[in-house]
Formats: C-alpha cells, sequence, structure tokens
C-alpha cells in the first residue's frame, strides 16, 4: 500500500512539475515584446493549481457554486462561472470561470482557468506577478462588459499560459 502511495505521489508531483516547466517556458517565447516571470508568478500558478484540481470533475465544480454559462468558444471550451466571485478583486486561487473541453475523451475535462472582473476604463486589475499576463475585453473591445484572463494550468499550450486561445484545444 505504501508503494502505491508513494508512486501516486510521485506522479501528482511529476504532473505539476510537468505543467510548471511548460508555464515557463511559454513566458517570453510567444509575446512579441517579451515577458517577465518569476518566482512569484510560479506560486501563483501552483496556488490556483492546488485549489482547482478538484475542479477536474464538472460536479464538484457545480457543487462549489460554478454553473454552465452555454459559452463555448473554439480554441478554449465550454465555460462554467462562479457568478458570486465576479468582482475588481484578483485572487490566484479563486479563479471565476473553470474552462472545460473534450480533447477526445468523450469527456469535458478542465483545460484552464480564467479569471473574470467587471470592465474598467482604466485597466484591468492586477493579475499575475510579472507581465506575462495578458487580460483581454469581453466580448469586444467596441463592447466590454468583462476583464478576462486565461491561465492554462491545465493544458498545455503553444502559445502561451496566459494566451486567450489554445491551439490544441479543438
Amino acid at each position: 500500500m505504501h508503494n502505491i502511495l508513494s508512486r501516486t505521489f510521485r506522479l501528482g508531483a511529476l504532473q505539476i512539475a510537468l505543467v510548471l516547466a511548460v508555464a515557463v517556458a511559454a513566458f517570453g517565447m510567444h509575446d512579441g515584446g517579451g515577458c517577465e516571470a518569476n518566482s512569484q508568478t510560479l506560486e501563483q500558478l501552483k496556488a490556483a493549481r492546488q485549489a482547482t484540481g478538484a475542479f477536474n470533475s464538472i460536479t464538484a465544480a457545480e457543487a462549489a457554486g460554478y454553473s454552465n454559462a452555454h459559452i463555448t468558444i473554439p480554441n478554449m471550451g465550454d465555460h462554467w462561472v462562479n457568478f458570486d466571485l465576479v468582482d475588481s478583486t484578483f485572487d490566484p486561487a479563486k479563479p471565476e470561470a473553470m474552462v472545460y473541453d473534450d480533447l477526445g475523451t468523450g469527456n469535458l475535462q478542465l483545460v484552464a482557468v480564467e479569471y473574470l472582473a467587471p470592465y474598467d476604463p482604466a485597466g484591468p486589475p492586477e493579475g499575475f506577478a510579472g507581465t506575462c499576463d495578458q487580460w483581454v475585453p469581453f466580448p469586444s473591445a467596441e463592447n466590454p462588459l468583462l476583464w478576462t484572463l486565461h491561465a492554462w494550468i491545465w493544458q498545455p499550450n503553444l502559445s502561451g499560459t496566459f494566451a486567450e486561445f489554445n491551439p490544441l484545444v479543438p
């Protein structure tokens, strides 16, 4: 039994290390002007991943107050939002939305988290440490209602950890 738990722990630690390695590799590689991340950025990403691990189960996400927003976007996925969390405060461990997609298994799986804040023309809230996060007005720059920020912490993204879209997600 000890060997099974030890192996499970090592696999979980390896998965976290791989996701963080992809996150580190993505910083600066896909941003034309470059960007800077630091150990605080990585700690924030780790906190987000630890806080949302249970939400690989949509049932668990729904029990925590997330509901299907019926917004499906290609190269992004299906959004479940906890509207009680939508405010102007950024907390990496409390993303306002979970993003799910079917990556070919026939089941939706968690691919990203998304942070939402009411649109303020003065700019988005302070986000992750460093200069890599990319807040985007939603639904458009012409008619903004919200600031949105994706963190692809459950599915690697060749476009960058904080990119709006992910070419690996159908």
